[in-house]
């Protein structure tokens, strides 16, 4: 490593080792300068690579100004090469503990002192591209943190929007209460489910279930609750436009999820997503569903008996050419139905581990033989997941109510 720019400070110009030469035969740049009042600003204004000190007994000046420079924060960074001239033995450790870098004692070797300039100045351009890497990455590290803050600001916007599609209320269908629980396993997730009237005597009901979880999967969920609308005039999946009174008719639920099997093929949105969805008349209490490839709901009688609610159906999105199947079933006064997402089962039981669908069973079991279900069955569910907030996937459970009063 050549061409260096190297500054020896003297004490007077008796020095006693002409060392310029070696340093220039080897490419070196050489600045003398003898100490006194203005060697801080010399020494500044020569900006060396390496300071060279001829350091005699008289060495008073010398530590002086070597505890300046190392002091100053425009210098302290150059290394300093102490050329100890006389016997100094007892100085060295006042000039080491003030900072210097190296020293050569007389009679002063060429090649030791060559190879010691090179080394402090291997040093001074490795601390550079430390320096250098070191504020690149504070750059960075600067960026990434603004960059989170607003990705987490915009995932508790989106989070606030997927929240405000989730019902506030389900007071005004008649002969039905209802209990629900919403917890995504982040700030935002893809369940998403709605409860509504489609006219005066039907009501209708659905629970998705996006793949995944996340920002991709809640976008998507979004977007089902936005396009599953009820007004005819837009192109509703759920009514349709006649022509005679009343002038629309609901579609059954089998012509909705096939609808939606086209309207979302998974080589579109590379998602798919499973969907239990049904059509209830409020005055029969008869309801007819399509479960694609859904968990299947719970249907808890009056009388404490549990029925699963089955029926064919693939995920939605991925155009299979089999049907869905389309069922139909009666409600009694006090029946329960419970419709959930998968990330039930992940809740964890006292002994840490997921109680799966065999332990949700039991679970619905013990609620009704201690309670005579007369209650909402799913609260100590709501209850768990609260307590359990890093939740593994997205978990959303409905729970409804049906006692015929008109």
């Amino acid at each position: 490593m050549t061409d260096g720019k190297i500054v020896i400070l003297y004490e007077n110009n008796d020095t006693g080792c002409d060392i310029k030469k070696s340093l220039r035969k080897y490419g070196h740049q050489v600045i003398e300068i003898i100490i006194g009042n203005e060697t801080i600003t010399e020494v500044l204004n020569a900006a060396p690579h390496v300071i060279l000190v001829h350091i005699t007994s008289r060495q008073d000046e010398c530590l002086e100004i070597c505890s300046i420079l190392k002091k100053d924060k425009r210098t302290h960074n150059i290394p300093i090469l102490g050329l100890f001239i006389d016997n100094q033995e007892n100085q060295k450790d006042k000039y080491i503990q003030i900072g210097m870098n190296d020293y050569l004692d007389a009679p002063i070797q060429q090649q030791e002192l060559i190879m010691k300039i090179e080394t402090q100045m291997r040093i001074v351009k490795l601390q550079e591209k430390l320096y250098q890497k070191t504020k690149a990455l504070e750059e960075s590290i600067h960026t990434i943190r603004k960059q989170k803050n607003e990705l987490e600001h915009n995932l508790t916007m989106a989070s606030k929007i997927q929240e405000a599609l989730i019902p506030k209320t389900l007071g005004n269908i008649p002969n039905c209460s209802f209990f629900w629980h919403f917890q995504p396993s982040g700030k935002v997730g893809g369940d998403i489910f709605d409860v509504f009237l489609l006219d005066e005597d039907h009501m209708g009901l659905y629970v998705i279930d996006v793949m995944g979880h996340g920002v991709a999967s809640s976008m998507l969920a979004v977007a089902l609750s936005e396009f599953l609308i009820l007004d005819v005039d837009r192109g509703s999946p759920l009514k349709r436009k006649i022509d005679k009174p009343p002038y629309y008719e609901i579609i059954p639920p089998v012509e909705v999820i096939d609808y939606l099997n086209k309207r979302f093929p998974f080589t579109k949105y590379q998602h798919y997503f499973t969907i239990f969805y049904m059509v209830l008349n409020l005055k029969t209490g008869v309801f007819r569903y399509v479960r694609g490839a859904h968990p299947s709901p719970i249907l808890v009688r009056n009388n404490g008996s549990i029925t699963e609610l089955d029926g064919y159906g693939t995920p939605v999105g991925f155009e299979f050419t089999e049907g869905y199947e389309e069922k139909t079933v009666y409600l009694e006064t006090g029946d329960h139905l419970i419709i959930y997402t998968d990330g039930v089962f992940e809740l964890k039981d006292e002994k840490n581990s997921a109680i799966e669908y065999e332990g949700f069973i039991e679970y619905l079991q013990k609620e009704i033989k201690g309670n005579h279900h007369n209650h909402y069955l799913t609260y100590k569910i709501s209850q768990m997941a609260k307590k359990q907030e890093a939740l593994k996937d997205d978990l959303s459970v409905l729970e409804m109510k049906w006692v015929k009063f008109i």
